[in-house]
């Protein structure tokens, strides 16, 4: 039986995979998604064991992507992204477009979201592989001071101290 996205454009799935991998931008969004399915993987692991409770997901234009909900109910919520390409590993966070009369819309406030959680598996290979980082204690725009800075360095190996942490259970304990 067909896949629906086979029956709904006419394809194999071997056609819509080889479109995908020839298109660059397809390929990104593509990496977005699986991102943020290994992460609700994450998620799940946590409710399993018991350190998060509910979670929301949201596919929503200037929203994050999760909403979790550690034990204590505190809500805390996440942004999902992959690192860019190149030789030390990168996150760029910023949004796909901007507002034509307001020239920092594409960046993010530094309160619209509790937790970066940065998918390193474009670089380790290991896609279900995160860096995890408090949002409040990330880099400020030089121009913008209440919106994150674009680009940031992931520490493969995050130290005690700062932002960033290699497991989401102890950012989340951190947070609440």
């Amino acid at each position: 039986m067909p896949h629906p996205l086979e029956a709904k454009y006419g394809l194999t799935s071997g056609e819509l995979l080889d479109a995908i991998d020839r298109r660059f931008r397809l390929t990104v969004a593509l990496e977005g998604a699986v991102a943020e399915v290994h992460f609700e993987r994450k998620i799940r692991v946590g409710s399993q064991e018991g350190w998060i409770g509910e979670f929301e997901t949201h596919d929503t234009d200037g929203s994050h992507d999760f909403t979790l909900f550690a034990r204590s109910g505190s809500p805390v919520r996440v942004e999902v992204k992959t690192i860019r390409k190149g030789a030390k590993p990168k996150v760029e966070v910023q949004k796909t477009r901007n507002a034509k009369d307001d020239p920092s819309s594409r960046l993010y406030a530094a309160n619209q979201f509790d937790v970066l959680a940065v998918c390193i598996g474009r670089f380790t290979g290991n896609w279900t592989e995160f860096r995890y980082a408090i949002a409040d204690r990330l880099p400020r725009h030089r121009i913008y001071p209440n919106k994150l800075k674009v680009m940031h360095d992931v520490p493969l190996e995050p130290t005690e101290g700062t932002a960033w942490f290699s497991r989401l259970q102890e950012v989340i304990d951190e947070l609440v």
